[in-house]
């Protein structure tokens, strides 16, 4: 599995928003995507998973190009955590997380067996009969999580798939998707998590890709204060993990 950008340009109502991104994304690789508000993350990971076509550029997936494959091929190939997610879905979570096996044209046997797996690897084992719209902000993204998994792709979009969720279940997430050895291209606001659980990384600014490689080269104190406008001082630091039940 290969995600590759060439020249991507993207615009809403009108407006120039991603400006020429080129971006790469191979088997099995976690890269993350990083800049400061407003400066097109969410609007280029948009062009990616579908939501909105490019102006300019060809964004490919194992050499084919996305905007030409039925919904049904695009959904097998590339699984998506939005960070636009329904708050009010009116069904349970078991329904919610196995709306994933969709793009499937038959059901398998084995589906609830993939939904309770995926929601035991998420932490909302025992919660399949709960409706989605009673659950908090955290829970919701994380049974979202686990309706990607189900989805069975070797490709997954993630739009900041940390937020509303505590220090413990953020990075069980993000061990969790590092440990799937999938393609995976994630929008992340914390620059610590990304340095320490991607292998590489593109910063954003100004609707431009400015740079890219792994983030020990990349986050230099220099770069951060060009497009952050801030001080930083790279120093070794505690890391935290999740304990083991």
């Amino acid at each position: 599995m290969r995600l590759d950008l060439r020249g991507v340009s993207a615009h809403l109502d009108g407006r120039p928003i991603v400006h020429e991104a080129d971006l790469l994304v191979d088997d099995g690789e976690f890269v993350a995507l990083v800049g400061p508000n407003g400066c097109g993350k969410s609007t280029l990971l948009r062009t990616i998973y579908r939501a909105l076509r490019p102006s300019a550029g060809l964004i490919s997936v194992d050499g084919d190009d996305v905007h030409r494959l039925s919904w049904r091929e695009s959904a097998r190939r590339t699984a998506v955590v939005a960070q636009e997610t329904p708050a009010e879905l009116d069904f349970t979570v078991r329904e919610v997380v196995l709306m994933g096996r969709t793009p499937y044209a038959r059901a398998a046997g084995d589906d609830e067996e993939r939904c309770a797996r995926a929601l035991d690897r998420v932490g909302l084992a025992g919660t399949e009969e709960r409706v989605y719209a009673t659950l908090s902000g955290g829970e919701k993204q994380r049974a979202l999580v686990a309706r990607a998994l189900v989805q069975e792709t070797r490709l997954l979009l993630l739009d900041e798939p940390t937020s509303h969720l505590d220090i413990r279940h953020q990075l069980g997430i993000l061990h969790l998707v590092r440990e799937l050895g999938v393609a995976t291209l994630a929008v992340l606001h914390d620059l610590n998590q990304a340095a320490a659980f991607c292998d590489r990384l593109y910063v954003m600014s100004a609707g431009r890709v400015l740079a890219g490689g792994p983030p020990g080269q990349v986050l230099t104190p220099e770069l951060i204060s060009e497009v952050y406008g801030v001080r930083a001082v790279r120093r070794t630091q505690l890391v935290f993990e999740r304990l083991k039940e």
